[in-house]
């Protein structure tokens, strides 16, 4: 059945995209779907989201984080997920410094013909003035490269910045490990619209990545006129 319950997010379409996120081709895309989905699941950092409020307001001491973000056995089986976990919150802290304030975003995942696409930013994050529409990669082997930077920062603007009245900036908060077998470490992008790709070219992304998905069994076929907005608020 389509959807098989399987969630995507804004940061899938780099991760599974061939040959690359901007020029996607849907039968070779959907070809490495069918093969990495296939495998066991992914590591999940969905216990951070909650708890960013002391994270940006400069309140998550390094005792706090160790007992708020050790959810997995004391074994060197499961242990080594705390130490994700906890460097990732060790870098989000270092980078916020207790500036601003952090507003958190509470749509839940939207259901897309037949599969759940979660929303792409965390938050907003008012400082110094400015409103910022955040996504976080914490993702440590997915670094992001500067057109995956510009794909996502048009997919932030497009499904969350275009309608809000505050017209927050697009930021990006990349806590990968930019080489294999090396540590995390803290990249921040600021991404106005301006600088990022085009409408067309995510319109044609968009397009691409959900006829892979109808090809590799995971979505339902669509001839929408419009695709992007089947992924915004309603």
């Amino acid at each position: 059945m389509a959807g098989r319950g399987k969630y995507f997010e804004l940061l899938d379409l780099p991760k599974f995209a061939y040959p690359s996120v901007v020029g996607m081709d849907a039968a070779l895309t959907a070809n490495n779907l069918s093969e990495r989905l296939a495998g066991g699941g992914f590591m999940s950092y969905q216990m951070i989201w909650p708890r960013l409020e002391p994270i940006v307001a400069g309140l998550a001491t390094d005792a706090y984080i160790k007992a708020a973000f050790s959810p997995y056995p004391d074994d060197p089986k499961q242990s080594w997920k705390n130490v994700a976990i906890q460097d990732v919150v060790r870098l989000l802290r270092d980078h916020f410094g207790g500036r601003g304030r952090w507003y958190r975003h509470i749509e839940k995942p939207k259901r897309v013909l037949g599969f759940w696409f979660k929303p792409s930013i965390k938050g907003v994050w008012w400082v110094d003035g400015k409103g910022y529409a955040v996504l976080i990669n914490a993702r440590k082997g997915q670094p992001l490269f500067p057109d995956h930077i510009r794909f996502l920062a048009r997919g932030i603007y497009e499904l969350h910045c275009v309608e809000d009245p505050n017209d927050p900036i697009p930021l990006i908060i990349d806590v990968s490990a930019p080489e294999l077998g090396k540590g995390r470490t803290l990249r921040v992008y600021e991404m106005p619209v301006e600088k990022a790709i085009s409408l067309d070219e995510f319109d044609d992304a968009v397009r691409q990545f959900l006829k892979a998905l109808a090809l590799a069994g995971v979505a339902l076929p669509t001839d929408t006129a419009d695709v992007i907005s089947l992924f915004k608020r309603r």
